[in-house]
């Protein structure tokens, strides 16, 4: 006869699945952005976004302090990444862009680019988080931009070019808080956008060293860089001021330069594919 195993405790069952509840929250905002821009309501689903990068830094949070990390949530947390990172923004802009023929990528062979855009988009993200799952890493930097990153530009961007463009793409959708920009406005660059995209889904695979947050070698960048996160994750659970979370990540761009090229080791990525 076989010996039947032990039951688990009910209290280290829950210890490990309140990291991976928050993980699955994440998910549901991605469910959520895909919804409402499925409705035409893409400044919302872009907040789902937003939304979703609070999220995926609290189940890490969680995961450490109840000391419950575990294979499968390192799995979930990939997968909510590559949602929320990965398959929603290209979706978001997809659909926006394929909606507003008068922004010239919605028929033709315009069209059929912004297809290909957006599934790289999303292809480069699945790689940029499969090579992060199977690599060593190094305490202080990542190699290529975070998924997290660039999906939350990406939500946050689109949302500025929308509040500060034409009022028809976003028809009965509102913006609350203050409008940092003034009356300017920025129809002139959504037409571009889709090319943004392409060059962040480069960024994701490529080979650039990214200080992670708090590992700058200049101590005040440090202090400015982590209040300006602060400042942003407050922004944007209040659905306040997008253009001030962009500008932020703007200025940090030359930053990833700088780290790059003067600040980490000479260091290579391991290849996508064995040699």
């Amino acid at each position: 006869m076989t010996q039947s195993s032990p039951s688990r405790p009910l209290s280290r069952t829950l210890r490990y699945l309140a990291p991976n509840a928050v993980t699955s929250l994440s998910m549901i905002c991605s469910v959520m952005a895909v919804q409402a821009s499925l409705r035409g309501q893409i400044v919302e689903g872009c907040w789902w976004i937003a939304y979703s990068t609070l999220t995926d830094k609290l189940d890490g949070y969680v995961a450490r302090k109840l000391n419950a990390s575990s294979p499968l949530g390192v799995q979930m947390d990939s997968l909510a990444d590559l949602l929320n990172y990965g398959f929603c923004p290209a979706a978001i802009v997809y659909g926006f862009f394929h909606s507003h023929p008068e922004l010239g990528w919605s028929t033709g062979l315009s069209g059929i680019a912004l297809s290909l855009i957006c599934a790289a988009y999303t292809l480069c993200a699945a790689l940029r988080l499969a090579r992060f799952n199977v690599s060593v890493g190094s305490p202080d930097f990542f190699f290529g931009i975070p998924t997290t990153f660039s999906g939350g530009f990406h939500a946050m961007a689109i949302v500025t070019l929308c509040k500060y463009g034409n009022p028809a793409w976003t028809m009965g959708q509102t913006y609350p808080g203050w409008r940092l920009l003034g009356d300017m406005r920025l129809d002139a660059i959504m037409p571009y956008y889709p090319l943004v995209l392409l060059l962040f889904g480069y960024l994701m695979v490529s080979s650039w060293r990214m200080p992670k947050f708090g590992k700058l070698k200049v101590r005040v960048l440090n202090r400015m860089t982590m209040a300006m996160l602060a400042v942003g994750y407050g922004l944007a659970m209040l659905q306040l001021a997008p253009e001030f979370l962009i500008f932020g990540g703007v200025l940090y761009l030359p930053v990833i330069a700088l780290a790059h090229f003067f600040w980490t080791p000479k260091e290579r990525p391991e290849p996508f594919f064995p040699a």
